[in-house]
């Protein structure tokens, strides 16, 4: 980290239990700035990154998904191609909102549209079905979902979360 620039004493570098893995936490009296992103980042190898201002973990993260980007659409277009999904991929600018471009990925991945995915912000969500509801075949239905969903949102960059499964049972 010193030779990335960063100064002495603004981070630490120690192997955390909790994550199985070296975390390498960057205080703001590093000095680190964007410019040393991809120094940070080959040094580290691949341990974790962390930067205690929000700002610049976030500016981190982004820089660290677009380097992952082109391998992540190599993987994505493959188990599309695999699972027979490739052909007629829906376009992101053939939809005049987000709802309309979220259901057409559903009926992509052979769901019906408003079934599994949501909108909130300019974000998609996964909201998968309650507890309450027995799907045998959870895991067939929503990998292609989660397929379609995971290369539309890295080619389009188009924010994806999930609901979680807190839901209560009726």
């Amino acid at each position: 980290m010193l030779d990335c620039g960063l100064n002495p004493g603004g981070f630490t570098v120690k192997y955390e239990d909790y994550l199985q893995s070296i975390e390498i936490s960057i205080e703001p009296s590093a000095g680190a700035t964007s410019d040393n992103f991809d120094c940070i980042r080959g040094a580290a190898g691949n341990e974790i990154v962390t930067f205690e201002d929000g700002e610049m973990f976030a500016a981190y993260m982004d820089f660290a998904a677009e380097l992952a980007r082109p391998d992540m659409m190599v993987m994505y277009e493959g188990r599309l191609k695999e699972a027979g999904l490739w052909e007629g991929f829906p376009v992101r600018e053939d939809y005049g909102s987000l709802e309309e471009y979220a259901e057409a990925l559903e009926v992509h991945a052979g769901m019906k549209p408003g079934s599994a995915l949501r909108v909130s912000g300019d974000g998609i969500l996964l909201d998968p079905p309650s507890a309450s509801h027995n799907y045998p075949d959870f895991a067939e239905r929503y990998a292609n979902l989660l397929s379609v969903v995971a290369y539309a949102a890295t080619k389009d960059r188009v924010n994806f979360g999930f609901i979680g499964n807190e839901r209560v049972a009726e």
